[in-house]
């Protein structure tokens, strides 16, 4: 069976939000704790977009660029619900 690269990233996703819930769950956070926290959000939204990309990439899209193309199009096509936000910097 063919390993698929969107699946791999969902997994790894999913271990990311566990252990970023974790750092929420904490509640108040010495000076070290944040930094952790900030660099394991940063990883998350990393394997969120990869995981989309690669997910659009195997339905045969070719034109995500980034990750504001990968949630646009996610947004789109229903997968991210609230996208309020996505062109606030546009």
């Amino acid at each position: 069976m063919q390993d698929i690269r969107w699946k791999q990233r969902l997994d790894n996703y999913q271990k990311a939000v566990r252990q970023l819930t974790k750092f929420i769950e904490k509640g108040e956070l010495n000076e070290l704790e944040e930094q952790g926290m900030i660099k394991a959000f940063e990883y998350t939204y990393e394997l969120a977009w990869k995981m989309i990309k690669d997910y659009y990439e195997e339905q045969g899209e070719v034109n995500i660029q980034g990750s504001r193309d990968a949630l646009r199009l996610a947004f789109q096509r229903g997968i991210i619900k609230d996208g309020d936000n996505l062109d606030e910097n546009d």
